[in-house]
């Protein structure tokens, strides 16, 4: 799991301007996907991955731009997201497993 800092307009459980990013296995497509969180209540998966070392290279990407504050305004994120390169859809994750993430990006404050 990779931590990033920048700015966010949610109102945050995490620290002001933190955004946590990690990668999971999907458990039917065994698929790699990476997520991000602002909040550690909103976990969005945003890419998916046929190799582990592509979603951790994703991640790393992710949370690299975060912490250098290369994005500003929502726009620019989400064009920055969509560049984000991905093998496939992103298949939901069963609820289980969002709230282990959910629970890993609010332990990634401390």
């Amino acid at each position: 799991m990779f931590k990033g800092f920048g700015r966010s307009k949610k109102k945050p459980m995490l620290e002001d301007n933190q955004l946590t990013t990690g990668i999971v296995q999907h458990p039917v497509t065994l698929r790699w996907q990476t997520w991000i969180s602002f909040t550690g209540h909103d976990i969005q998966c945003i890419t998916a991955h046929n190799k582990r070392e592509d979603a951790n290279r994703v991640a790393k990407q992710i949370a690299d731009a975060w912490s250098q504050g290369k994005y500003k305004t929502g726009e620019e994120v989400t064009a920055f997201i969509q560049s984000l390169p991905t093998d496939a859809v992103i298949d939901p994750l069963p609820q289980n497993i969002v709230m282990q993430l959910s629970q890993k990006a609010l332990s990634a404050k401390k």
